[in-house]
């Protein structure tokens, strides 16, 4: 979406689970909006606070749920806020047929063969890629075993780090966000020269 100062606005919303913390992104607050209640709806970070179920203490454990350098505390709720928008930029956006709020097209009609009724040709579904500067490379690790800090819940870089080791070989990244790896935690494996990237 294009703004009147020619700026270009985040068309992505977010849900955040105030219990299990798990944040999903997709491509039109409808779709969003479809897939239940009990969470927080956002595009940005204001629409972020204005939740009332989003407190401080909330940001504090969203956040750090993200991140392998965990804070205590935010200066206050707007730089909390922001950076855990930050944090879920590369976030995969989950796509179905209704995204983007428009209606999905009829199937075309053909002329029927003898004995034969009409048949209706389905337009391809489109997938949303994964931004980010590692978009279309393929992801390599370094090492034989996971070197993280042993980490039994399901989204951490313990959890990430496994997915490149049961993979087994190298991984797309876009199959590396859709299977629940995060963007940070590839981030902090290659600066720490367990992994690497390649490709476009």
């Amino acid at each position: 979406m294009i703004t009147e100062k020619g700026k270009i606005m985040n068309t992505v919303t977010y849900t955040l689970n105030p219990k299990s913390l798990v944040v999903k992104g997709y491509e039109s607050e409808k779709v969003a909006r479809s897939m239940g209640n009990g969470v927080a709806f956002f595009k940005n970070a204001d629409e972020l606070l204005a939740d009332r179920s989003v407190t401080g203490s909330l940001l504090v454990k969203a956040y750090n749920e993200l991140t392998d350098k965990p804070v205590k505390k935010f200066s206050d709720n707007k730089t909390g806020a922001k950076r855990f928008m930050d944090a879920i930029a590369d976030i995969h956006v989950t796509t179905t047929p209704f995204d983007g709020g428009t209606k999905v097209k009829s199937p075309p009609q053909i002329d029927a063969l003898p004995g034969m009724t009409p048949l209706g040709i389905a337009e391809p579904k489109k997938v949303a890629k994964p931004r980010g500067s590692f978009a279309g490379h393929m992801i390599k690790i370094l090492v034989t075993e996971n070197p993280r800090k042993v980490n039994t819940k399901e989204v951490s870089g313990y959890a990430s780090f496994n997915l490149l080791l049961k993979h087994g070989a190298d991984m797309p990244y876009e199959y590396y966000i859709k299977e629940g790896g995060r963007l940070q935690d590839l981030k902090w494996d290659i600066d720490h020269g367990w992994a690497e990237t390649y490709g476009e």
